[in-house]
């Protein structure tokens, strides 16, 4: 008598066939979760860096305080350097040319001028503006300048050497009730300037 062969069952109809795919499946959807969430914590690294690049932007502003020079410090503005040396207030100045007055008064401001560059460079009294508290602005007087320097004109047209110092005096006339005041200098006259500093005379 034959012996009846015994029938196998197909794979996918086993237990641990089952078993295993519900184990893969859960795999699965639990590393998909992970993945959804790294996003997330990018999110969070964008906003952090984003919050370290807004700080160099304050730095910035604090560095764009100038400094307050006064009489006696040295100012350097381009190859121009600057010391002013005294301030003196008037509403009277004279010389052999006769007097000269004024309803308001007059500052008289004394300054030395460096050149250093490697060239002769021009100065003048239009380097020179005075500044008041509210903003307004007053012009050197370049007839006046011959009242107060002996034997020359100040600063009007003035070529100054390499490595050399002129000292003159500029005038301006002002209102008596300017009380505080800053000298502006300037880089070079005309074409030569645009950059400019303020020193303090009041």
């Amino acid at each position: 008598m034959a012996k009846k062969e015994k029938i196998k069952k197909p794979f996918y109809k086993k237990w641990w066939v089952w078993v295993l795919a519900v184990i893969i499946v859960g795999a699965i959807a639990s590393g998909g979760e992970e993945e959804t969430a790294k996003p997330a914590s990018t999110t969070v690294k964008t906003e952090t860096n984003s919050e370290t690049t807004e700080k160099p932007a304050k730095k910035e502003i604090k560095q764009e305080e100038k400094k307050q020079f006064t009489v006696g410090q040295e100012v350097k503005v381009g190859k121009f350097s600057y010391i002013v040396k005294g301030v003196e207030e008037t509403n009277k100045i004279s010389n052999v040319l006769g007097d000269k007055t004024t309803d308001g008064k007059f500052a008289v401001v004394e300054l030395s001028v460096k050149n250093g560059d490697k060239k002769a460079r021009m100065a003048d009294s239009s380097m020179f503006k005075i500044k008041t508290a509210d903003g307004t602005e007053y012009e050197a007087d370049a007839e006046l300048d011959m009242y107060v320097n002996d034997g020359g004109i100040g600063f009007f047209l003035e070529d100054i050497n390499p490595n050399i110092s002129k000292t003159g005096k500029v005038v301006f006339e002002l209102p008596t009730e300017a009380k505080e005041y800053n000298l502006e200098v300037s880089s070079g006259a005309g074409w030569s300037g645009g950059k400019y500093e303020q020193i303090k005379l009041k």
